[in-house]
């Protein structure tokens, strides 16, 4: 397990599922990476005042300083996130690992099954951000359609809709 968000209603529901890391931790004999670790206490989207959770592990969970973001399954993430951001550095994120695929010398199936692994997960992992509108989608998948016909691997013509059918 690389990334973990621990959520809870109150400062006793977080404590209560610190303990029940801890003890799993201490069970498979898993050493978690405190220096990393941050809390931040929310109210109705407001930061409350700082709580302070002692735990058997060496040192206390330090308290995230509500002006700095944290990464969390490659994302920014705190209570004020700023979607419309993140949302377009996904974007880019995604175009520019869809140009170095097709920057490639593989062959189409290839390229297509390269993209699905490298590129795709990049707007995957993180659709739980903010919210996707249809039209935004459109544009995204117009963009790598255009992407595709630039670099020969789809024709001007050709159907759209066979995109979106199996294979078979």
């Amino acid at each position: 397990m690389d990334d973990l968000k621990l959520l809870g209603r109150n400062e006793k529901d977080l404590k209560y599922e610190i303990k029940i890391v801890q003890t799993i931790s201490k069970d498979i004999n898993m050493n978690l990476g405190l220096e990393e670790c941050a809390r931040v206490c929310l109210k109705r989207g407001r930061v409350q005042s700082k709580i302070h959770i002692r735990s058997t592990f060496e040192n206390d969970i330090k308290e995230l300083d509500p002006r700095k973001a944290y990464r969390y399954l490659g994302t920014q993430d705190i209570y004020d996130i700023q979607h419309m951001n993140e949302k377009e550095k996904l974007k880019k994120g995604y175009l520019r690992r869809l140009r170095l695929v097709l920057g490639t010398e593989l062959s189409k199936k290839n390229k297509i099954q390269a993209i699905g692994s490298l590129a795709v997960p990049v707007l995957r992992n993180n659709f739980g951000i903010g919210n996707w509108h249809q039209e935004e989608l459109q544009k995204l998948d117009r963009k790598m359609r255009k992407l595709l016909t630039i670099h020969g691997q789809h024709h001007p013509k050709a159907d759209v809709d066979s995109w979106y059918i199996t294979r078979k």
